[in-house]
This record gives C-alpha cells, sequence and structure tokens, in this order.
C-alpha cells in the first residue's frame, strides 16, 4: 500500500467507514495538483474522493465554503458527504460523466439548451450578494491577473506596467458596477448535464474554489471564449444577447463588456497554460495556445477597445515560440 492509499483508507475509515471496501479508479486529471477518484459500492452506488493533500488546506475549505453558498442559491454544486481540511480530503457527490463538453462534440442541440442554462445560473448567481468572504479585487487589481503571462514573457517592468494601466482602464469603462461572485472556471468541461433535475439545477458545477467577486459576466465569458473548443459565432452573440436583455444593456455594451473580460482572462490563461505545459508536466495544455491567441486577437478587435490592441500583439509577438501554427 502506497502512502497515498494509507492517507486514503484512514480518511475513510474515520469519516465515511461505508465506503472503505469500494473499488476506487482515478479520474483524469484537471490543471489543479488536485486528484479525483471515484469510489464504487458493489451494490452501485458511487461517489467522487478530493484528493487536494498537496495544496493548502484552505483549498479545500474554500471549495467547501463555496459549495454551500452555492447550494444555499438553488445551484447544483456537489453535496459533501464527508471532509477534513487538514488530510485533505473530501467525499462528494458523484454527477456522473455527461460534460456540457462531451454535449458540445455529440449533440449540439441539446448542448445549446444546457449552455443557456449555464447562462441562466450564471444571472441567478449576479442577483444573489455576494458573501462576506468573496476578496473584491479592484479594476487595477483585476489587471494583475496578467501579470504571471508578463513575467513568463520577460516583459520589461515598465511596459508590463503601463499594459496593466491599460487593462485596468478598460475594465473600469466596459465592466462596470457592482460585482459578482464569479466561480472563475467556468467551462464545458467543469459543467455536467444532470437531465433528470430541473431548470438550473440540471447544471452540475465543480472546480469553483477560487471564486472572487469580479465584474458580472467574468463568468460568461469564461464559458464562450473558451480556448479548449470553438463556440460558434452565432450561439455565442445568441448567449451574449440573452445576458444583455436580462441585465437591460444593449446588446452592444454587453459584447464590449464580454469581450474586455474575455481580454483579461486569456492574457492569463496563456501564461498559466504555457507553465503547465512547460513546467508541470502537462504538454497537452499546448495545444489550446494558438486559440488563446485567436481569442485575444478577436476581442482586441473589438472597436471599442482599440487601446488594448497593442498590448495584446505586443503579447503574440513575444509569445510567437509558444503559439506555433495559428488555429481556427
Amino acid at each position: 500500500m502506497t502512502g497515498t492509499d494509507s492517507r486514503i483508507a484512514a480518511f475513510l475509515e474515520a469519516e465515511a467507514p461505508d465506503w472503505t471496501g469500494a473499488r476506487r479508479a482515478p479520474l483524469h486529471p484537471d490543471a489543479s495538483a488536485r486528484r479525483y477518484h471515484r469510489l464504487t459500492r458493489p451494490d452501485g452506488a458511487s461517489v467522487i474522493l478530493m484528493d487536494a493533500a498537496t495544496e493548502p488546506p484552505k483549498t479545500l475549505a474554500r471549495f467547501l465554503t463555496v459549495a454551500r453558498f452555492l447550494s444555499e442559491a438553488g445551484l447544483s454544486a456537489p453535496s459533501v458527504l464527508a471532509a477534513d481540511p487538514a488530510r485533505g480530503f473530501a467525499l462528494i457527490e458523484d454527477f456522473g460523466t455527461l460534460s456540457l463538453a462531451d454535449l458540445h462534440r455529440t449533440d449540439p442541440a441539446r448542448a445549446r439548451i444546457a449552455f443557456g442554462e449555464v447562462e441562466a445560473l450564471l444571472d441567478r448567481l449576479a442577483c444573489t450578494p455576494v458573501p462576506d468572504w468573496a476578496a473584491r479585487p479592484d479594476p487595477a487589481m483585476q489587471a494583475d491577473m496578467a501579470t504571471l503571462t508578463f513575467d513568463r514573457l520577460q516583459l520589461p517592468p515598465d511596459r508590463a506596467a503601463a499594459a496593466r494601466t491599460v487593462l485596468a482602464g478598460a475594465l473600469a469603462r466596459h465592466a462596470p458596477g457592482a460585482p459578482v461572485l464569479a466561480m472563475r472556471d467556468v467551462h464545458a468541461d467543469n459543467l455536467i448535464w444532470l437531465a433528470h433535475r430541473h431548470g438550473l439545477a440540471r447544471v452540475g458545477l465543480l472546480d469553483f474554489q477560487d471564486a472572487v467577486a469580479l465584474p458580472a459576466g467574468y463568468d460568461l465569458a469564461s464559458l464562450v471564449d473558451d480556448p479548449r473548443r470553438v463556440i460558434a459565432p452565432d450561439w455565442r452573440a445568441a448567449l451574449i444577447a440573452t445576458a444583455a436583455e436580462r441585465a437591460g444593456v444593449p446588446h452592444a455594451a454587453m459584447t464590449t463588456r464580454i469581450n474586455t473580460l474575455s481580454l483579461l482572462r486569456n492574457l492569463r490563461i496563456l501564461g498559466i497554460f504555457h507553465r503547465l505545459a512547460n513546467d508541470a508536466g502537462k504538454p497537452a495544455y499546448a495545444r489550446f495556445l494558438p486559440r488563446v491567441a485567436v481569442l485575444l486577437r478577436r476581442a482586441a478587435a473589438d472597436p471599442d477597445l482599440a487601446g488594448l490592441a497593442p498590448v495584446v500583439e505586443d503579447t503574440m509577438t513575444r509569445a510567437s515560440a509558444w503559439i506555433g501554427a495559428p488555429a481556427a
């Protein structure tokens, strides 16, 4: 028995003895250092074991806090059967394997319904008061999210500072208003379709422990401008139009808001995916970098974001060795 096996066995024995004899199968790892296992008992019942032992205890504690908040808001965060943040383990509800990424690949018509439910649940979240525990970064702090990429590209400090200033100005101008709780990693792989549930509860939410208060639309930008897949332009426009109608703002203003937040997010993702591919032993992330470049250039082509175009082009020039051939 390995050290990990013995730690898991000790956790189950102490916190969930009904699962000590369950068969354990590892799940495909995500971008984090966490590991997940599906535990299945002879009676067919299954749960997910989250192993966050390599991360600080506060990471799992925050997951539990956010899960409780989302559930109280009427959304489908996984229920928690047992948890021990000090040991780094939690036993959570198994939502199954039908992700929105699967629907996007195999059933576009149903995927459009599912993505529409995500837009609606994000609106529900935007109408829910931000909890006291959520950090509230201002535009300058939001612009700092791009620092990882600028550092990896060895952008001179003065140019990096100037780029962040321009980005912060665009965020203040085009993504104003009270912040909302953003889960920050809303993409189709982290969303599970729960067809047996109803309404907003049909979307199972995962990987939300980094939630903070950000401008409304950040999570929608994450959904529609995800480097892992191409969302058809008419589909993207329809989701943004629905969000604009719900918010009572012009479609053009909402489009520029989403473009601004997409640009911020994908500037950061450029550095994150490069780090994962080159430093974290996850080379598969390199294949998404050309698509990141496409998304950044598309956002910067928004006429209202002309001031950010030089920042994006400078970044793309410096990252050309990362990006390789352009993506569609």
